[in-house]
């Protein structure tokens, strides 16, 4: 398909996110053709006048779960009915389900501006199905980019040990689960080296350490081999040293990092990826509504300010920070990726320049994509959110996209169902920062 963006103002997310008014965008077989000031059509483009639109790169998104909605639910913190959804999960009829529940999910992610994510962990290779489907062309999220890990490893214990993650303790063992994650199609390694806010079991140690510096060895050296990349769940400055020291390539939600982690990670060309999303709202809302304890409450504030300080921390030593949603937490939907680029900006004190690169370019380096999305330039794909507010001048536009484009495909006013509670206290919580 031949199809013309006219009038609209183009922002180069790799040029200090300057924006150029007043141009068209060729799309041509789902790549950028050529971008040039407005114009006479030639014969044979369809056109799409976009009436002084904002046009910007598609939103990455580096950190999400696809197998929730982020309605709070007492299910996530175990007992019996987290038993019996585990169970259910693994049953012919709970597959079927759990593959339209990831589609949604990801279709919601897609019609909020997100046109490439990476998922870091799910329930019964889910993610790499749905990748495959979309890959052909199918389904609501076909255009949506994917990373996926499979299910996350860990050891007897860890962050989401049974649930949204497989484990064990023998270093050979653990090379094993690598070498099946592999086999069934996984881009890269998740791995959960310390514990986490719902499953902590003291006040003040959110990140408590589960992986031992030789089973994250084990674990790095094999996806290594195979050729792929690992990302971290860690939460406390232990979890950090463990991971940078023994071959993680990206930490998600972070801690500060001594000399020698920070030599590491530079070395290893890694990054740190912050998540606002879920750290936030259980900071600042009650226990009653986030369906949490008062620990995870007093322990979220750790993570914050951990994640906080550890990407001022990276983005001053050199090293990439990008950032993602965590979606499927409490809280997290699948389509309030904009929240968190506000929180980028105004939690992590970077400039609303600097929270938009890092939400497009800069997620898409550090995913290996930097050629191929993340910015508006000739021959690469063709994935653009179009806002009627400049979202340079205030990030929240990005919450009101009039149309999305992914590979190519076009559309228009995406409709997205939302939970009319979690908005309102998500909204309360934006007027307050």
């Amino acid at each position: 398909m031949r199809i013309v963006f006219t009038d609209c103002n183009v922002i180069d997310v790799e040029e200090g996110c300057r924006v150029m008014p007043d141009c068209d965008i060729y799309v041509e077989d789902g790549k950028i053709a050529k971008i040039c000031p407005h114009g006479m059509v030639p014969q044979g483009w369809k056109v799409e006048d976009m009436k002084g639109a904002y046009a910007a790169p598609g939103l990455v998104n580096m950190h999400v779960h696809l197998f929730g909605t982020g309605a709070p639910s007492k299910i996530l913190a175990g007992g019996k009915a987290q038993t019996a959804v585990l169970k259910f999960v693994h049953t012919p009829l709970g597959k079927a389900v759990l593959g339209l529940l990831v589609q949604s999910a990801a279709k919601n992610q897609l019609y909020s501006g997100v046109t490439t994510l990476r998922a870091v962990g799910d329930f019964c290779n889910s993610d790499i199905a749905l990748k495959r489907k979309t890959a052909r062309g199918k389904g609501s999220a076909r255009g949506l980019k994917m990373l996926v890990s499979g299910p996350a490893i860990t050891v007897t214990g860890g962050h989401g040990a049974g649930t949204f993650a497989v484990y064990a303790d023998d270093p050979k063992e653990l090379e094993k689960l690598v070498d099946v994650n592999v086999g069934a199609g996984a881009d890269f390694i998740k791995i959960c080296v310390t514990g986490g806010v719902m499953d902590a079991k003291r006040r003040g140690e959110p990140g408590e350490l589960k992986m031992s510096a030789e089973q994250v060895k084990a674990v790095c050296d094999r996806a290594h081999a195979h050729g792929k990349i690992v990302a971290a769940h860690v939460e406390s400055r232990q979890g950090v040293e463990v991971a940078a020291l023994n071959g993680v390539d990206t930490i998600e939600h972070g801690a500060l990092m001594s000399g020698e982690a920070v030599k590491a990670m530079k070395a290893r060309k890694g990054a740190f990826v912050t998540t606002y999303s879920p750290a936030l709202p259980y900071c600042k809302l009650s226990p009653e509504i986030t369906k949490l304890n008062e620990d995870s409450t007093y322990n979220s504030q750790i993570v914050l300010e951990g994640m906080r300080d550890s990407s001022r921390q990276a983005y001053a030593e050199g090293i990439a920070v990008g950032m993602g949603t965590d979606s499927s937490c409490p809280f997290c939907t699948q389509y309030d990726f904009w929240r968190e680029v506000v929180y980028f900006h105004k939690v992590g004190g970077f400039t609303p320049e600097q929270a938009l690169s890092v939400a497009t370019i800069g997620n898409a380096k550090i995913l290996g994509l930097g050629g191929v999305t993340g910015s508006l330039k000739e021959g690469k794909c063709a994935d653009i959110v179009f806002t009627d507010r400049n979202p340079v001048d205030d990030l929240t536009a990005l919450g009101e996209i009039r149309t999305v484009v992914a590979s190519g495909r076009v559309i228009r006013n995406p409709k997205i169902k939302r939970n009319a509670m979690i908005k309102e206290e998500l909204d309360q919580i934006m007027r307050e920062l």
